[in-house]
């Protein structure tokens, strides 16, 4: 197991955290270019990585282009601050098999290691939502860039039709005291129906929320 990181200090606590695991051996490495993490990769043959999702953000999803030409066996797990465009469309594009929080706890990460080892699946269910649309819009479509019919679409979870209308504005980067205004509603009830609407698409945040609504080829929540 590797992890691909420039952060020191995040290597040093993931080799501490994991020491006692049974089975965990965790190689780390801190380089500044990924020509580096490459020429490391190609010697090692590591089956499983981690990928520190600051370098997907600082080189681009490019860089995982050369990961996978270096290391295409091993399975991706990648370690992220918060959700980011580039992240999730490399985690259809690339195959990353789990995402873990940077500051989730040792034991969190060993639990989700195994689980990617063993050939499973460790996302969080917004990031299965958005990758499944992805996909099944791909195969509904006769012919490249036709959008498949919103009927192949799976859907989210059942929404009444006021936590549809918060979610839709809440989603497009509206703040509670101007969905408020628009619904003609306190922003008390804004803040308990996205409270809801959180817990049933299995979001934290209203950036995560717009990947989860947000449908190639449709246009963004107004």
């Amino acid at each position: 197991m590797f992890i691909a990181s420039q952060r020191r200090d995040l290597v040093a606590a993931l080799g501490s955290g994991l020491a006692n695991e049974p089975g965990m051996q965790l190689g780390g490495l801190c380089h500044a270019e990924i020509k580096d993490i490459h020429a490391f990769l190609v010697h090692a043959s590591p089956d499983l990585i981690l990928f520190d999702s600051a370098l997907l953000i600082r080189f681009g999803a490019e860089c995982l282009e050369e990961l996978r030409k270096a290391a295409c066996d091993a399975k991706l797990i990648l370690i992220w601050d918060d959700a980011h465009p580039l992240a999730v469309e490399a985690i259809e594009k690339h195959g990353i098999c789990g995402c873990i929080p940077l500051l989730a706890s040792a034991r969190h990460y060993a639990r989700a290691i195994r689980e990617v080892s063993q050939g499973g699946l460790w996302l969080p269910r917004w990031i299965m939502s958005r990758v499944c649309r992805r996909i099944l819009v791909k195969e509904g479509s006769p012919a490249a860039g036709l959008d498949a019919p919103s009927s192949t679409l799976p859907a989210l979870p059942a929404l009444t039709a006021r936590e549809q209308a918060i979610a839709r504005r809440a989603a497009a980067g509206k703040t509670n005291k101007e969905i408020a205004i628009e619904l003609n509603v306190s922003p008390d009830t804004v803040k308990k129906h996205l409270g809801a609407v959180f817990d049933k698409v299995g979001v934290h945040r209203r950036s995560q929320l717009a990947y989860c609504l947000a449908v190639p080829g449709q246009r963004r929540p107004e």
